[in-house]
């Protein structure tokens, strides 16, 4: 039998729109307190009973809504925000659809009582499941009060659904936090029940609403950032890259005053903070972007969270340039007290957690004649009287700058010759670069040598260099310190050669899996613009008879093999720019010194020396720190000094 097409009645309809806009209680807390902001309320007060099913009101000091109009705002599609379809390109409001309040009406007792400025009473409206309406005048202040009471109680299977009490108010507290970042000039306050969960001034200070949600302690640490490029502008606040998180959830994205998803704003934070965190941690941000309403989409879900952009090429660099240079200008240094996110994740976090005690301890086990810890001091340290006024002796550049089992490895500069003296420590009336607030660098380009007034002291289980200035301890990784050389000499050198190939006398054979094939086919045009020469000589056989002169003298097919498994672990496929920068990462860490690669003292003269002059000497290409600082106040503070 042919089924018959009919129209669905107004419940059932209304009923379905519900269930796109009113997925949990949170939802509905979304939808009113939006209202409440496009109405222009300057004090926002939200109650929740339970898990929200009970009760939610939302109260507002906005413009009201008219005696007149008060029937229509519960009818689908009414709207006071758009009139016709052009609208759309000029919407400022966070609201349009119409669909909200009938939506929440269908499925809950509804109350809504609201008066403008110009009339003496309000009116108040009742609802049960979006009919039975009942009109009644009430005293009340200016502004709207909607209350919302047994939310889905005509619908048992929605119910199944949610969870917890906790977890159904924490997603709640967690929209209005999101939303409160969203208008710091706005006073928020939620109430659950009869305790002040959160309460926010309004005074418009945004580092001071993000310290009533995220916590004070976080607050003071996050970095400013203004950008701006013709119409679009960033504002906000960043984390230092020792500041990170296991997952996304303290990093908020807005448009125009709107709480928004997008997985463009996602990539370019990510390629912003890149090679300054490591992968799998995540920043916490709190980043609002302005630009035109014709510039963007967010009509792509009823809940009007995913967002869509005309102009994403040139969007996403304008993003994490932003994040970068402002990164770069705040000298993100980790403290020896950093807090890492997690035991497991302490591999690959930013920081180092240790007490003195635990230092000190290392440091005797480590005395003992193992090869693992030379104390010796600098030269100009030496048979000194007064230590910390003497000058320093000549730098001698050495010929080979690792141990005598491999002089493979050289430390080379990326910008120039290293300095043929290194300085004394400055008095203390005079800048030090590592515990002042002054930026760093100017643009791209760092002004100082950022370490210009740090001598080595001594190496730690063969792997960490312990350096001073007289003021700051540096406990520097001397694998990741290398490996930041490298790198920026490394691409400086890609830059300037166009990917040059050098061709191999004896060709090398490599046979790849089916997979391995298909990476290597599908990038076959990248990799030979990147200077690989590969030749087909069977199946799944390839001869390998040139590649990038900046290769040197590393196993070329290992490393080639390493590199295809590299692009293989990543979901979306790589342009020539990521493939480049993966082999770079791979050269600049065969190259590297090695944990365990005995140091002398020249030899970390001159690795600090050199990671003074890169342009980011904090971090590995990895993300991982090169080095942590003790400070002064904060070693006399453990030994009850102050």
């Amino acid at each position: 039998m042919t089924p018959v097409i009919h129209i669905l009645d107004s419940h059932s309809a209304n009923q379905i729109a519900a269930g796109e806009v009113v997925e949990r209680p949170a939802s509905v807390v979304k939808e009113l307190v939006e209202n409440a902001l496009d109405a222009g309320a300057r004090h926002i007060d939200i109650t929740i009973e339970g898990n929200g099913v009970p009760l939610i009101r939302v109260r507002d000091d906005g413009c009201g809504i008219a005696i007149s109009d008060l029937p229509l705002a519960v009818i689908r599609h009414a709207t006071s925000k758009i009139s016709q379809i052009d609208d759309l390109d000029h919407l400022k409001t966070l609201g349009f659809r119409g669909e909200a309040l009938p939506s929440i009406a269908s499925v809950s007792e509804m109350e809504i009582s609201s008066r403008p400025a110009d009339e003496v009473a309000g009116l108040c409206l009742k609802l049960m499941a979006g009919e039975q309406g009942e009109f009644s005048e009430v005293g009340c202040p200016v502004g709207t009060s909607v209350t919302v009471r047994n939310l889905f109680f005509n619908t048992p299977a929605r119910l199944k659904f949610l969870k917890s009490i906790p977890t159904e108010f924490g997603l709640i507290s967690d929209t209005i936090g999101r939303i409160a970042l969203a208008h710091p000039e706005v006073a928020f306050s939620l109430i659950h029940p009869q305790q002040v969960v959160l309460q926010t001034s309004g005074r418009g200070d945004l580092r001071e609403t993000i310290g009533a949600i995220l916590g004070h302690a976080i607050a003071r640490q996050l970095i400013p950032i203004d950008a701006q490029q013709g119409e679009w502008q960033l504002e906000g606040f960043i984390s230092p890259p020792d500041l990170v998180r296991s997952s996304k959830q303290t990093q908020t994205f807005m448009i125009n005053g709107r709480i928004v998803r997008s997985p463009l704003l996602n990539r370019a934070l990510e390629e912003g903070y890149h090679t300054l965190i490591p992968a799998k941690l995540h920043p916490v941000v709190v980043l609002h972007l302005h630009v035109p309403p014709s510039e963007y989409d967010v009509n792509v879900h009823p809940t009007k969270m995913d967002v869509r952009f005309k102009n994403e090429q040139s969007l996403s660099p304008f993003i994490s340039q932003a994040v970068y240079q402002n990164l770069i200008k705040s000298k993100p240094l980790p403290s020896f007290h950093t807090q890492l996110p997690s035991t497991h994740e302490a591999q690959t976090a930013f920081s180092l957690k240790a007490s003195p005690r635990s230092v000190v301890a290392s440091l005797l086990e480590n005395s003992k004649p193992r090869g693992q810890f030379h104390a010796t001091l600098p030269p100009f340290l030496e048979n000194t009287p007064e230590k910390q006024s003497l000058k320093p002796e000549t730098f001698v550049q050495p010929k080979f700058f690792l141990p005598a089992q491999d002089h493979s490895r050289k430390l080379v500069s990326p910008v120039g010759d290293v300095p043929s003296q290194i300085d004394s420590p400055k008095s203390n009336t005079q800048v030090n670069p590592l515990t002042q607030n002054s930026p760093l660098v100017e643009g791209d380009k760092i002004t100082v040598d950022t370490l210009a007034h740090i001598w080595p002291l001594a190496q730690l289980f063969n792997t960490y260099i312990l350096a001073t200035d007289g003021e700051v301890l540096l406990m520097i990784d001397q694998h990741a310190a290398h490996e930041r050389i490298n790198y920026e000499r490394l691409l400086a050198e890609f830059k300037q050669h166009d990917h040059s190939s050098q061709v191999l006398l004896i060709p090398l054979p490599m046979e790849f899996t089916i997979q391995e094939e298909q990476v290597v086919l599908e990038n076959l045009w990248n990799l030979t613009e990147m200077g690989f020469i590969l030749e087909q000589f069977g199946e799944r056989t390839y001869l390998l008879r040139g590649v990038p002169v900046q290769t040197g003298t590393v196993q070329a097919d290992s490393l080639l093999r390493q590199f295809i498994e590299e692009v293989l672990q990543k979901s979306s496929i790589p342009t020539i720019d990521k493939l480049l920068e993966e082999w770079i990462y791979l050269l600049a860490c065969k190259e590297s010194i090695k944990a365990q690669d005995s140091l002398s003292l020249l030899e970390m003269e001159q690795l600090i020396a050199l990671l003074g002059q890169s342009k980011n000497p904090y971090t590995c290409p990895h993300g991982r720190p090169t080095m942590v600082k003790m400070t002064r106040p904060e070693l006399e503070k453990r030994f009850y000094r102050t």
